[in-house]
């Protein structure tokens, strides 16, 4: 079982591009090939950066499975919890009335409201998850290698022990340009 300690390191720790070694490649293959090496490699500090998804990437990074599906199912579950909890206090103890011969909490009539209502929260909370955990909204980022939003497909070591020709070792039979990054 995991600590809490252990949780808030895995989501919470991500390190900008500040200094170190910036790969660029053309394909998506040659990127997810480089992402196995380098992982093999046991380089602790990389990350890479593509226009489009790539399947496969974070198996290769070797990231473990995102916390977003989780929190859409937390989001939901809230919002079931705390619509059947208002509609049943003023149903049953803030405003009691009886329409025809029914009973004061007659669930059948809100699974409408909670459908929605559990569908709000759910697509709230995984919004707020992405922007949350995927460090979104800092506006000022600079781009980590030139073309990497179009069409250019990055990896960035950040390892301080690693000489460039480590990095060129690492990313060795791989059509890489290397570019080193300074603080």
């Amino acid at each position: 079982m995991l600590s809490i300690a252990e949780i808030k390191r895995g989501l919470f720790s991500y390190e900008e591009v500040t200094q170190g070694f910036i790969a660029s490649f053309k394909s998506a293959a040659d990127l997810l090939k480089a992402a196995e090496k380098t992982k093999q490699a046991n380089v602790k500090s990389f990350d890479c950066f593509t226009p489009c998804p790539i399947h496969g990437l974070d198996h290769a990074m070797g990231l473990n499975r995102s916390w977003i599906p989780v929190m859409t199912f937390l989001g939901g579950i809230m919002a079931l919890i705390l619509g059947l909890a208002y509609i049943g206090f003023i149903d049953v103890l803030n405003w009691p009335i009886v329409y025809g011969g029914k009973p004061f909490f007659s669930w059948p009539a809100y699974i409408p409201i909670l459908f929605e209502l559990t569908i709000y929260f759910a697509s709230v909370f995984t919004v707020v998850s992405v922007l949350v955990l995927g460090k979104l909204g800092k506006i000022g980022r600079k781009v980590p290698a030139k073309g990497v939003t179009s069409d250019v497909f990055a990896i960035w070591i950040g390892d301080a022990n690693l000489s460039k020709a480590d990095v060129e070792r690492i990313l060795s039979g791989l059509n890489a340009q290397i570019e080193e990054v300074k603080p």
